[in-house]
């Protein structure tokens, strides 16, 4: 399931985790890579495809999109 929301949540909607952690895309650096590892971020991949989530919830994988503004 996925949610949409502007400014990123605090809470997951799902399971109640406050561990929601942003995506990140592209050719992850080293020091991003072991962001990830340690839990701080999720790595998205180098496919952009200009629909894809912003946040993920780290407990459950929900994902969650940022609302875009006009």
């Amino acid at each position: 399931m996925s949610y949409k929301y502007h400014p990123k949540p605090s809470v997951c909607p799902a399971c109640d985790s406050d561990k929601i952690l942003d995506i990140v895309y592209g050719y992850p650096a080293e020091s991003l890579d072991k962001g990830a590892q340690q839990g701080k971020v999720i790595l998205g991949g180098c496919v952009i495809t200009g629909d894809d989530p912003q946040w993920q919830c780290s407990k459950c994988g929900t994902d969650f999109y940022r609302i875009k503004k006009d």
